[in-house]
């Protein structure tokens, strides 16, 4: 065999060797080393003793606003072991559809103190509509279709305006003497918010305890939602005549037109005025020696 080749032969075989002995080198230096220290075991958790009961209690899903009727979606529950904290709620019916009486931050406790089926626990502000006012009035039975006015009722505002009242305005003027007194519909499709003492329905106010057993009067004070354009023709209106409310049904949304009605229309119009009757002629006795005769003048003539 040719030296030459031989020795060309040991080179590739040293280089190979080399190279192999460099590889095992790097991964030597790279490769995990094994911890020689014992891994730490996992806790065990150990179960609840079988006498401590857990309890899930409801909670707020997200942050309720006050005011807001609380729906399912509003309801989570978390896991409580021992006893159910004072005022929380286990079942999610018994949440559902009351009100919020105070915001509610996401996932607190939904506590007595923080819902109520009261809707007047929240306040009056929390029910009003946005871009509107509330208004209250001081009514009677006769003003406010005695008691079956109820809060979510719709109702139109009727006033009566006296003719003084009206004579004040420009110096509107009489004809033939007659009375300017009017009634008219000045606001419709108004609002009640409250009636009486409560938010909700009178009769299920609690009883006053220092009046023998009996509610307040729901009929004495309402509450009403208006724009503060409407309030503000109200509150000129309310001082000038006397108003009543008439009660709409719920599906009617019909306005009308203006509707005023004058005293004229009430007595029909007045009677013509009487014919003036011609003056009686007065018989003249004309006696001559033993003969008498009526004359009556004609009309016109000289007496």
């Amino acid at each position: 065999m040719n030296a030459n080749v031989l020795t060309r032969a040991y080179l590739v075989l040293g280089g190979l060797g080399a190279i192999s002995l460099i590889a095992y080198g790097v991964y030597k230096n790279y490769a995990p080393v094994e911890s020689t220290q014992a891994s730490t075991p996992a806790p065990v958790v150990q179960p609840a003793p079988a006498d401590i009961k857990v309890f899930g209690v409801m909670t707020a899903a997200r942050f309720i606003a006050r005011g807001q009727v609380i729906a399912r979606e509003d309801v989570s529950s978390i896991s409580i072991a021992g006893g159910v904290p004072a005022g929380a709620r286990t079942a999610i019916g018994d949440v559902v559809g009351k009100i919020a009486t105070v915001d509610i931050p996401a996932q607190q406790l939904l506590l007595d103190s923080v819902v109520s089926a009261d809707p007047a626990r929240a306040g009056l502000a929390a029910l009003v509509p946005p871009g509107l006012r509330a208004i209250s009035i001081l009514t009677n039975d006769e003003i406010a279709v005695s008691e079956f006015v109820r809060p979510g009722d719709k109702v139109d505002i009727q006033l009566v305006l006296p003719d003084t009242a009206l004579n004040k305005q420009g110096g509107l003027q009489r004809q033939g003497g007659g009375d300017l007194s009017e009634a008219r519909t000045v606001l419709q499709d108004v609002l009640v918010l409250t009636v009486g003492t409560t938010l909700g329905d009178p009769a299920m106010a609690p009883a006053d305890q220092n009046g023998g057993g009996r509610r307040p009067d729901p009929s004495r004070t309402i509450s009403l939602a208006m724009t503060p354009d409407q309030i503000a023709q109200f509150a000129l209106a309310r001082s000038l005549g006397s108003f009543y409310l008439a009660l709409r049904r719920p599906d009617d949304l019909q306005l009308i037109t203006d509707n005023t009605a004058k005293l004229s229309d009430i007595r029909g119009p007045a009677p013509p005025p009487a014919a003036v009757e011609p003056p009686q002629r007065k018989a003249i006795e004309l006696i001559v020696g033993d003969r008498s005769q009526m004359i009556y003048p004609r009309s016109g003539e000289p007496r």
